[in-house]
Formats: structure tokens, C-alpha cells, sequence
């Protein structure tokens, strides 16, 4: 594997790991044996942060500024709100109901499933203290969790976070990526969903157009555990959601889904790989990528069927609607399928609006945008049709509605 020359802000990084312990110095050493991923490396080669890191700024971001007011759709949900902000968390003085815990804890040394990913080993190496969240066994905790990632300025920042849903336990959990800084912004996310347990997640990417940012959400998803994710990410220079989920038992079953709405020069990156190990699993996944301007949409998602995952039954779709001629979509689909009973299946389509459905619709009275926007909208619904919460639901077309009108 090629590696690039060092940028400043890599060699900012060198200074700040001297007298790192022993794990988190190797996790270091693995980064720098890699450095940060660019187009030649397989895998990243639509999401080049090397090159988009070159000049960036050389110091870590402000310790800490006011966090922006909740949005009203998200505050009208009644959350229990956490805050890391620039890389500091920051608890508020929540009356924790009994079954749910809340706290900073030291940050995990490793995460075998995501060790060959030079940025998660950059985060370990670099991260002090995690938020730690853990839902006791057989608790049906409704109230929303949510974490506001908020990243202001310039300059770089780490976070980690670990959750955990006991036996039988059920959560919502809601992340927002905001702010208008320009700055890096790394976050690992780390989730065990224990047997019979049930997660809700919810993603929303809203930052401003110049920033950096790479996430990784790393569950591992136990005996007849139900695992629901929904995704919308407006981009930024470079954004990359990565979900890498491990079922690890029988039984177990996941709905993950993303749409990416992009415009101006904004990217997104949606990349996952689910590996199956447990038997009788189920996971479904599809992607919806919209683009306009000079919008760039990269999927890529990959199922990994382990000889034990007999009965798997996995499916998996990315579409891609671009509105102008330099909007960009890039997707990869994979299945490396190693079982024998297995019912498996991918598919990737990219397109423009079908103009006969415009002018169909416009001949019953509809204007031109009106029309568009309606097909849009059809485009993505398939997307959010599994949230269960109906407030989440409603704060995601909330959000596509606010994109179609600046488009």
C-alpha cells in the first residue's frame, strides 16, 4: 500500500504523541505506517482525504464554544441532549431515569473488527475519554438519546463513544453532525447490542460546506437482536459515514438505510460492510443519492457471509439521481458470500429524472419544480420508511422538504 507524503497536519500529530501508553502508541505507529487514505488506495479511492487534509490547519480546535440553540423539530422530541463539542463532551445535568446510565469513560484500545482503517487507528491513538451510555437489561427506554457533534473553526478533534443495550433492552439514538467549522472531525462509535436487544438510530449530517469529517459506528449485534439505522447527509468538502456491523449470533436482523442530498461542491461517502458469523441473520440495506451542481455521492457497502451464517438472507440497493451533468455518483456494491444456503442479492442504478414523468405531471396542472420536487421525494421515501419513531421520521422529510426548496 502507497503512502503519500506527510502533510502539516500529520506531523502535528507526531509532536502531540509523544508518551502515548503502549496501545495507544501502536495504534499510532499503525497510522503512520499508513497515513491518511488517498485516491490510490482501493476503497477510498472517491474520498481522498490526504488530499483534502494537505492544508489543513495544524493544531487542535477550540477546547470548547456555546453550542447552537436545538433545532425546534429535534427539540419537540423531548431528548435527553449531549453534547461533544469539538471533541469535548460535555454531560449535561440530566436526572438520569433508572436503568440508564450516562458518564466519561476512558476510551476503548481497540476495535479488532476496524484495525486496517488508518483514521479509526489515528482516533484511538489520539483519544483520551469516550461517552459512555448503557441501557440496563429488559429497560424499554423511549425517550430519544441524542448526540450533537458541533465543530466550530479550524484545527482537528477526536471523539469516541461506546453504548451499550443489555438483554432485552430498547433505545432510540439520535447523532447530528453540525456546525461551520472547517476543521477535521474524526468520531468512533463503538455499540454492543446484547440478546434480544433493540436499537433505533438515527443520522443527521448538516455541517457546513468546508469541513472534514469521518465517522466510524461499529456494532456488534448479538442473538435475535433487531439493529435499525437511517441515514441523511447534506456533505460537506469530505464527509465518510462509515457502519461496519458484525452479527455475531443467530437470529439477529438489521435495516440500514442512507440518502445523501448534495449540492454546490459538497460529498458524501456512505460505506459499510456487514458481516454475517451467526446463522439464520437477516439484513437489508439500500442507499438513495441525490445530486445536483457539482454534488458528489459515493456508496459502497460490502456483506461478508461467513461459512457458519447459513439461512443468511441479505439484500442490498444503491440509486443515484443526478440533476445536472457535472453532478457525480460513484457506488460499489460487494457480496463475498463463503456459505452455501444462502439467499444474497445487490444492485446499483444511476439516472436523471425521467422528463416524460415531468411533463406527465405538468400536463395535470403541476409547475415544472413543483414536479420535480414531488419525484425527488419519491425517489427517497423508500428510505425512511422503516423508522419507527414517528417524530424521527417527520424531522427527515423535515429536512429533505428544507433541501428541495434551496433547490
Amino acid at each position: 500500500m502507497t503512502r503519500a507524503a506527510a502533510t502539516p497536519i500529520e506531523d502535528a500529530f507526531d509532536a502531540r504523541a509523544r508518551d502515548l501508553p503502549p496501545f495507544r502508541e501502536a495504534a499510532f505507529e499503525a497510522f503512520k505506517r499508513l497515513g491518511f487514505p488517498h485516491r490510490r488506495i482501493e476503497g477510498w479511492r472517491w474520498s481522498d482525504f490526504h488530499g483534502a487534509l494537505r492544508e489543513a490547519a495544524a493544531s487542535p480546535a477550540l477546547l470548547h464554544e456555546a453550542a447552537p440553540p436545538l433545532a425546534d423539530d429535534l427539540a419537540g422530541l423531548k431528548p435527553i441532549e449531549l453534547r461533544i463539542i469539538n471533541g469535548r463532551i460535555d454531560v449535561q445535568a440530566y436526572a438520569f431515569p433508572e436503568g440508564v446510565r450516562f458518564g466519561v469513560i476512558d476510551a476503548v484500545g481497540s476495535i479488532p473488527e476496524i484495525e486496517a482503517n488508518p483514521i479509526a487507528a489515528l482516533n484511538i491513538a489520539m483519544t483520551k475519554k469516550a461517552l459512555g451510555i448503557e441501557i440496563a437489561a429488559g429497560v424499554d427506554f423511549g425517550q430519544p438519546i441524542l448526540i450533537r457533534h458541533i465543530n466550530t473553526g479550524a484545527g482537528f478533534s477526536f471523539a469516541q463513544s461506546l453504548l451499550r443495550v443489555s438483554e432485552g433492552a430498547r433505545a432510540t439514538l439520535i447523532e447530528t453532525y453540525e456546525g461551520e467549522g472547517a476543521g477535521f472531525h474524526s468520531h468512533l462509535f463503538h455499540l454492543v447490542l446484547k440478546d434480544g436487544a433493540r436499537l433505533d438510530r438515527a443520522l443527521i449530517h448538516e455541517t457546513g460546506p468546508d469541513a472534514v469529517l469521518h465517522s466510524v459506528f461499529a456494532p456488534k449485534i448479538e442473538a435475535r437482536a433487531d439493529f435499525n439505522q437511517a441515514s441523511l447527509s447534506m456533505g460537506s468538502r469530505l464527509a465518510r459515514h462509515e457502519t461496519h456491523a458484525h452479527f455475531v449470533a443467530a437470529g439477529a436482523k438489521a435495516d440500514i438505510a442512507s440518502a445523501a442530498l448534495l449540492s454546490g461542491e459538497r460529498h458524501s461517502d456512505f460505506t459499510s460492510e456487514v458481516v454475517l458469523i451467526g446463522a439464520d441473520c437477516t439484513t437489508r440495506q439500500r442507499h438513495k443519492g441525490v445530486a445536483r451542481d457539482h454534488g458528489r455521492n459515493v456508496f459502497q457497502g460490502k456483506f461478508r457471509v461467513e461459512r457458519s451464517a447459513q439461512k443468511a438472507d441479505a439484500r442490498m440497493n444503491a440509486d443515484a439521481l443526478l440533476l445536472s451533468d457535472k453532478a457525480e455518483s460513484n457506488a460499489k456494491p460487494e457480496l463475498e458470500i463463503y456459505a452455501d444456503d444462502v439467499q444474497c442479492a445487490h444492485g446499483s442504478t444511476a439516472g436523471a429524472l425521467d422528463p416524460n414523468a415531468i411533463f406527465y405531471m405538468r400536463q395535470r396542472g403541476l409547475g415544472e419544480e413543483a414536479a420535480r420536487a414531488l419525484l425527488i421525494e419519491a425517489f427517497l421515501s423508500s428510505v425512511f420508511e422503516n423508522v419507527a419513531h414517528p417524530g424521527i421520521a417527520q424531522v427527515f422529510h423535515h429536512r429533505v422538504a428544507k433541501w428541495l426548496e434551496g433547490a
